[in-house]
């Protein structure tokens, strides 16, 4: 009723204008009325203007307080992505949980203010701050991002108060919580029914405003930007304040701009640059002004010179990477791509807190350097773009996929160019290999000096800045560097301003990781296996230990290929590379050029190479492609001549060949089903029989007949003596020795020569670890997102103090999530394990936005992750007792990660 107007009453001020022995009468006399009046059972005047009075002064009036002052924080601590057009309200995301302190302090105050002054009699509420209180609630739960119970409370509100205005305020909120939850099939009708009835008078027209705001930014959110333009300018006729005008004409810009209408959105820019808008919005205003520019445009210099002059201004240090996006997108307007990407280069380097901008200006760069193509400069940049870009981008999953097979080329080209140089130096002479060697070692020595001495300079200039410090901020004297507060934030932020958000990783110091593509280091497990590569394979002597010493000259000549064996690797890894680099061009790519020159290469350089057959099919079907039937046919006839019984041929011959291929390989598929089943029922003879059928009919199935062979052998072992199931898996071992059974055979032998005899399983294949415990657990624990959920924390008793862990615990819950009425529980997991329980969520949703929250309580998990010996998951009510029963907590851990964390 009274929920947008505001009271503000000075208590002291009442009392301070009565003297003493008048305020003792008045004391008298309010508590002779308060204890006449305070009851709600009795509809009347004094308990009336008493339960109003005191509902509005006392309760619902802090709690408005406390949402006004919440509210003035939470916008405070919202950050606008300028880089994506903004939307009319930035309520932020599920992520942040600092909303939700004054969220529940203003729910407490709202419901106590309905529980002890609520006077309802013959359908009728009769004190006034009751609706109002509701509407508290609402809006409070609205603020905690906890959607549905606010819509709930909008629903009851229209409902229960249909004969009062309040329910258009109530209408606009639910509004906004259906459009907040995605769910604008609901919300957009809601705003249509309050606009419907402010056009016919039946509403206010205060709620014009807002209900055309909202249904831009309904539009907005869904990225409709179009749809918006109507409403935004609708609410611009309205007159709103200055702030929310100014993020209108900014919005505005921004969709003129996307929609590549330049003068609309300079128009736009120019209004918000004439009002009084907050630095950063005036900033990228000016940004986004400069990237109006077109090269029709007359004013080019002045822009380039604004810009350049921004540079140098000292409250744009945050802001230089934009600036040079800005200067980059002039230049390739310009087509000047030189200083585009010298620019853009800039921008990447010098991000330090925004990583949305750091993204795509390493993702332009990118683009650019793949349409050279240059592209390993490219993989750099959509390397770096990976690390920052958000899910939600637009192309992603294209993106993340172009990145990961320029990574797959880039090993494959790096891993050719190191065995390249590799065998120039085993080429040389010894003195010759030495003094470049020696050369490495030299500019090893010298940058590790220069290192040193800038390690040095940093000191000092530090020391200075701490005894300036100490000097200037006596009041902070004696107090260790951690427990000073101020001191600790201005570190923070410095290295924040600096280094910008980092992932704690290996060369963490890197922004622009185009530069690691040129270090002198090489990883150890690319390096070649010294004894697979040659040597004595019959010396029982341990392998020499790699050196890790670049100063020394072992460190270089250990990869060097000086014998024929250790060559022979090399040139095999080259060779292998180059194929699979021809493959990556045309398959990942589409780059004919390059992979036909790959494998052109690869045939010149290697004559001898194994898979020459399918080389020469790859080329003949690439020049085929081009339409160069010359090229084609050259191709065809060496493949034809030189190996007429390979697939390759025949499918030149027969372009049904694989088809037909394909068709067997269903058949001995089917043969192997029956098999397999034979083999579990225990029809031995069966299983004996269809391994020679497999081996009669379907011998180019490689990967079948082993698992045929397997199959055998164990029945062999079931029907006559152990020796020979033995000889048939000897066999299997020596006829397939790559193949995954392989390594089964061995298990089987292994486990024949053990004291306890075989344990055979028939089915068991190769699987790495991880795979291995996942389908354990999928075969034990089901997923239930709507089941009732607990928090699970498990630690080592003998290095944390549970009791003082759960008090923590129990102070954050009732902090942070106060109306959840949680309870911290423990019991003993093992000997070593204490298992803490905190229940109950509703769902796993409600339980997954609390494992986020507490997640990032550094209050509960500094001291934890110092052990690092605890683990922390949700659960469902049905999966408890089966982990507990278990208590395999790496297996529970791979299903929770899979169905929790790698969900949306």
């Amino acid at each position: 009723m009274r929920f947008s107007s505001y009271t503000n009453i000075n208590y002291q001020d009442l009392i301070s204008t009565k003297k003493y022995t008048l305020a003792g009468i008045f004391l008298l006399l309010a508590g002779t009325f308060f204890f006449s009046a305070c009851s709600t059972k009795k509809n009347t005047w004094t308990r009336r203007t008493y339960h109003n009075t005191t509902a509005h002064y006392n309760v619902y009036w802090n709690g408005m307080d406390l949402m006004r002052q919440g509210i003035k924080d939470y916008d405070a601590q919202m950050k606008d992505n300028f880089s994506l057009v903004i939307p009319v309200y930035n309520f932020g995301d599920k992520s942040g949980n600092k909303a939700a302190l004054f969220a529940d302090n203003a729910i407490k105050k709202a419901s106590k203010t309905i529980q002890k002054h609520s006077m309802f009699f013959n359908h009728k509420e009769y004190c006034k701050w009751i609706d109002d209180a509701y509407m508290l609630i609402g809006i409070s739960y609205f603020y905690k991002r906890d959607y549905p119970m606010a819509r709930r409370t909008f629903e009851f509100v229209i409902k229960t108060y249909n004969d009062n205005d309040i329910k258009y305020n109530a209408m606009f909120w639910l509004a906004m919580a259906n459009v907040q939850m995605g769910d604008y099939n609901r919300g957009e009708p809601m705003l249509d029914m309050l606009l419907n009835k402010i056009t016919k008078g039946e509403a206010p027209p205060k709620y014009e405003e807002k209900a055309n705001l909202a249904y831009a930014n309904s539009y907005i959110l869904q990225r409709n930007y179009d749809a918006a333009i109507p409403y935004l300018n609708r609410a611009l006729e309205l007159n709103p304040k200055v702030k929310i005008k100014t993020r209108i004409y900014f919005i505005l810009g921004q969709i003129y701009q996307k929609q590549d209408d330049p003068d609309r959105a300079a128009a736009m820019y120019t209004q918000v640059l004439k009002h009084n808008s907050a630095y950063e919005m005036e900033f990228n205003a000016k940004i986004n002004l400069a990237q109006c520019y077109t090269n029709k445009s007359t004013d080019r210099e002045y822009i380039v010179k604004k810009l350049k002059k921004m540079l140098k201004d000292e409250k744009n240090k945050e802001y230089l990477d934009q600036i040079y996006y800005a200067l980059a997108q002039i230049s390739l307007t310009d087509k000047d791509t030189i200083h585009a990407i010298d620019y853009l280069g800039k921008s990447v380097s010098t991000s330090k807190t925004n990583n949305y901008q750091r993204a795509i200006s390493a993702l332009q760069l990118a683009d650019i350097y793949f349409s050279f193509p240059n592209y390993p400069k490219a993989q750099a940049y959509y390397d770096s773009t990976m690390q920052f870009l958000p899910v939600d981008f637009a192309n992603y999953k294209a993106i993340k996929k172009k990145t990961a097979t320029l990574t797959d080329l880039v090993q494959q080209l790096q891993l050719i160019g190191r065995e390249d140089s590799l065998q120039s130096l085993a080429a040389m002479s010894e003195d010759q290999r030495n003094k470049i060697i020696d050369r490495l070692i030299a500019n090893y020595l010298a940058s590790e000096v220069k290192k040193n001495q800038e390690e040095q300079v940093k000191l000092q200039n530090q020391m200075f800045a701490n005894q300036e410090e100490k000097m200037n901020t006596s009041s902070t004297q004696g107090r260790w560097y951690f427990y000073n507060a101020a001191t600790l934030a201005n570190g923070f932020s410095a290295f924040g301003k600096k280094w910008g958000r980092r992932r704690l990783e290996d060369n963490w110091f890197l922004t622009d990781k185009a530069i690691t593509t040129t270090t002198t280091e090489t990883p150890a497990d690319t390096l070649p296996d010294l004894a697979a590569a040659g040597g004595d394979t019959t010396s029982k002597k341990k392998p020499e230990k790699k050196s890790t010493n670049p100063k020394d000259r072992k460190y270089y000549n250990q990869d060097i290929p000086l014998t024929p064996a250790k060559l022979l690797a090399s040139n095999q890894k080259i060779m292998d590379a180059y194929y699979k680099a021809g493959f990556i061009y045309i398959e990942g790519l589409n780059d004919y050029g390059h992979s036909i020159e790959s494998f052109e290469t690869l045939l010149k350089k290697y004559p001898d190479f194994p898979r020459k057959a399918q080389t020469y099919f790859e080329l003949y079907s690439l020049y085929k492609d081009l339409k160069n039937d010359q090229k084609s046919d050259y191709y065809r006839t060496l493949l034809l001549t030189g190996y007429p019984e390979s697939d390759y041929a025949k499918l030149l011959i027969n372009p049904d060949y694989f088809k037909e291929l394909a068709t067997k390989k269903s058949e001995s598929s089917k043969l192997y089903e029956i098999t397999y089943k034979a083999f579990l029922n225990q029809q031995y003879y069966m299983v004996i029989s269809n391994a020679a059928e497999a081996h009669s009919h379907y011998k180019s199935d490689t990967s079948l007949l082993p698992r045929f062979d397997y199959l055998r052998a164990l029945s062999l072992g079931k029907i006559e003596v152990a020796d020979s199931m033995t000889v048939a898996l000897l066999k299997i071992q020596q006829d397939y020795p790559r193949s995954p059974v392989s390594s089964l055979c061995q298990e089987v032998i292994n486990s024949l020569a053990s004291p306890s005899g075989p344990g055979v399983q028939a089915g068991k294949t190769p699987a790495d670890s991880n795979s291995v415990l996942l389908k354990a657990a999928e075969s034990i624990y089901k997923f239930d997102s709507t089941a009732v959920h607990f928090y699970i924390l498990i630690v080592n008793n003998l290095k944390v103090d549970v009791n003082a862990l759960k008090i923590k615990i129990a102070d954050f819950n009732s902090r942070m999530h106060g109306l959840d009425e949680l309870e911290v529980n423990s019991l003993l997991f093992d000997n070593n394990q204490e298992m803490i329980t905190v229940s109950n969520f509703d769902n796993a949703p409600k339980a997954m936005q609390y494992f986020l929250s507490i997640r990032d309580s550094k209050y509960i998990f500094t001291k934890l992750e110092t052990s690092g010996d605890y683990s922390d998951f949700l659960i469902s009510v049905t999966n408890y007792p089966v982990l507990y029963r278990n208590k395999d907590i790496r297996k529970y851990i791979k299903f929770f990660e899979k169905n929790y964390l790698e969900k949306p």
